[in-house]
This record gives structure tokens, C-alpha cells and sequence, in this order.
């Protein structure tokens, strides 16, 4: 958007321009009398206003179209994970601070922190993992809409076991995980549902416990979100990635993404300013296609964000946390067909009944 300076040298242009027509148009018709000298003047005239008014046109709808990411009033509030939903982020984050925009981010521990941040009115927009979306449309009586896909699976099976190389290989192994009664419970009890496969699931309250099991025994097993799951490779060289529980996902259930974690919004308030709801997705679009072309440069800003603490974790990390925007019907087909699995295997998990059409952005 241009400054005042830039609009006072375009108005003095087309003046320029309009004044110079008006001498050249008096010097042709200087023979041919008054009447047509003032009426090459008048259109002269009449061209610098219709000019002048273009520009002035053109600047308003410039201005009304980034008036969404300037300082100019405020901007919505961003909520999001300390994890991968930011990692999508960053780039706009860090744009948002060498550009003053107007955009305020809230990054929170887990998503029962976030959870009552949304609930309270303490952010319009969200990234949140996916069943938590169709929980909060059920709890703040269907205020909320989602934008699009930002993130896709993010576990991985990991031990040093040589015998475990398939969800049928997890039978009768005792696996250690964090996120009961979340997103990786509710993954892992679908697959091992639908290929008959009993396992032994201990849940512990946080990642680096189950790494602890790792540790006392390489032949133990564990179901780690990224970063984790990078990080304690990188810490133990007896230990494999084993298994990709997005890669199993989608050749259990027919080709269906596992949908980790969403964008929402407040839909009250995507009524009210649709312009403003428009120009985050674009921006957080770009923010993510930033994340998928320059890994290092997005490894900083994971840093500087306080994501991650090093850089060599990041680069690692960030490739296998399937960061990317999905919008539109392709995003309404493969929630609905995650939640459908969600719902079967336990209904709480989508907040007892699926969510209606109206819970989908195809804006």
C-alpha cells in the first residue's frame, strides 16, 4: 500500500500530464478562436477529475484489501500449538514483525490450554487438532467453522525391536504413548481395530516418559509425535523409526489422509469480516508453501519462535511433520471420512455426533 507521499506524487503526475495536453491543445488550435480553445480547456479539465479519480479509486480498493494485515485496527488472534500446527506459521509470524501487521499470536503448551483460550473469546481464529474442532462446533453451539487441513499425520512408531515392522507386528507388544483420550488414542485404537491386532497401550502424561521406556529397553515400543519422535532418534542410535502411522492410516483405510490438526474460526466472526478471514488463509497459505520450500530458513524461525531450542533438531524434524494446506472439497472429503473412522471407533471423540455441513469452509 502506498504512503501519502506515494498518492500526493500520482495526483501531481496526472496533473502534469492533464496540464501538459491542455498547453499542447491551445498551441494546435490558438487559430481557431475562443470557443474552441475553452472547449479544449474544459476537456482537459474534465480529464484530470476523471483521472484524479481513478487514482484516488484504485488506492481506496488497494488500501481496503491489505487493510486486514496493517496496524491499522486489530487484527484477529491467533491461537495455535506449541508444535507443528505453529510450524505452519512461522513465516507469517516472522512477516508479521518486520511489516507491522495487525495479526496477534498466542501460542499455548497443549490443547487443553488453548481449549479454554478459544472457548472464552480470547481468539477468533485457531490451529487445533482435528477431532478437538469438531468437539469445540459441538460446545460453542456450531460458532465454528474450519478453514482448511494444516497439518497431516505427525506419529511414528518407534523401537529398536527388529520384529516390529507393521501395525500386526504391535500384537501383544506393551506400547507406551502419550495423548490419552486425544488424537493419538483415538489413531492408534482405529488401526489396531481394523486390522485385529490386540496391543497393550500405557499411557504416560508426557513424550519424554515413554522415551524413558526407550531407553531402560531398546525392545520396548513407542508411539511418539514430531518433534519427539526426531529428537530421540538423534539422541539414540539404537533406536528406528518403525512404522509412519499417517503411511498406515491411509492403506488401512483406502487412501483416507489422517488430518492431525485444522484452522478454525470463530464463524461470528468470519461474518463480520470476511475480507480480514480471507487474508489470514492467503497469508498462512504462503506461510506454509515457505515451509515446504526453505527448510533451513524455517528451522530459524522455529528457533527464534521458541518452538524448538536447535536448529539440527528442526531440519530434521520439520519433513516429517506433513506440513501443508489443504482447503476447499478436498478438506471437507477428508475430514469427513477421518471423522466417520473417529466416530465408529469411539464417538466421544468428535463430540458424540458428526459435525454438519455447515462446519465446512468452501469458500
Amino acid at each position: 500500500m502506498q504512503g501519502k507521499k506515494g498518492k500526493n506524487m500520482k495526483r501531481k503526475l496526472w496533473k502534469y500530464l492533464a496540464l501538459t495536453a491542455l498547453c499542447f491543445g491551445l498551441l494546435a488550435c490558438a487559430k481557431g478562436g475562443k470557443s474552441n480553445t475553452e472547449a479544449k480547456k474544459e476537456s482537459a479539465v474534465a480529464s484530470t477529475e476523471a483521472e484524479e479519480s481513478a487514482v484516488e479509486s484504485s488506492e481506496k480498493a488497494e488500501e481496503s484489501k491489505t487493510e486486514a494485515l496493517t496496524k491499522n485496527g486489530e487484527g484477529p488472534r491467533i491461537l495455535s500449538l506449541k508444535g507443528p500446527t505453529t510450524i505452519g506459521l512461522v513465516h507469517l509470524m516472522e512477516k508479521t514483525e518486520e511489516e507491522g501487521l495487525s495479526y496477534q499470536f498466542q501460542m499455548e503448551a497443549s490443547p487443553d490450554a488453548l481449549l479454554p483460550e478459544f472457548v472464552s473469546g480470547k481468539g477468533e481464529i485457531a490451529t487445533v487438532p482435528a477431532n478437538m474442532a469438531a468437539l469445540l462446533y459441538r460446545k460453542l453451539d456450531k460458532d465454528v467453522e474450519v478453514l482448511n487441513i494444516n497439518t497431516l499425520g505427525i506419529l511414528y512408531v518407534i523401537s529398536g525391536d527388529e520384529e516390529v515392522n507393521s501395525i500386526a507386528d504391535l500384537a501383544g507388544k506393551d506400547i507406551y504413548m502419550p495423548g490419552q483420550g486425544a488424537t493419538p488414542e483415538y489413531v492408534l485404537r482405529a488401526l489396531l481395530s481394523k486390522n485385529n491386532v490386540e496391543g497393550n497401550l500405557n499411557f504416560v502424561s508426557e513424550a519424554t516418559e515413554a522415551v524413558a521406556h526407550l531407553q531402560e529397553n531398546p525392545k520396548n515400543v513407542a508411539v511418539l509425535p514430531e518433534p519427539f519422535a526426531t529428537a530421540t532418534l538423534m539422541q539414540n542410535s539404537n533406536l528406528q523409526r518403525k512404522i509412519s502411522l499417517t503411511e498406515e492410516w491411509k492403506k488401512t483405510f483406502d487412501g483416507v489422509e489422517l488430518a492431525t490438526a485444522v484452522t478454525i474460526v470463530r464463524k461470528s466472526y468470519a461474518v463480520e469480516h470476511p475480507e480480514t478471514v480471507k487474508a489470514f488463509l492467503e497469508a498462512e497459505k504462503e506461510s506454509i508453501a515457505l515451509v515446504e520450500k526453505d527448510i533451513k530458513k524455517t528451522a530459524e524461525l522455529v528457533v527464534k519462535q521458541g518452538i524448538l531450542e536447535k536448529e539440527a533438531l528442526a531440519e530434521k524434524a520439520i519433513p516429517n511433520c506433513n506440513i501443508h494446506f489443504i482447503e476447499g472439497e478436498e478438506m471437507q472429503k477428508a475430514l469427513e471420512q477421518y471423522y466417520q473412522i473417529l466416530f465408529d471407533s469411539n464417538p466421544k471423540s468428535v463430540g458424540g455426533s458428526l459435525p454438519a455441513e455447515d462446519f465446512y469452509s468452501l469458500k
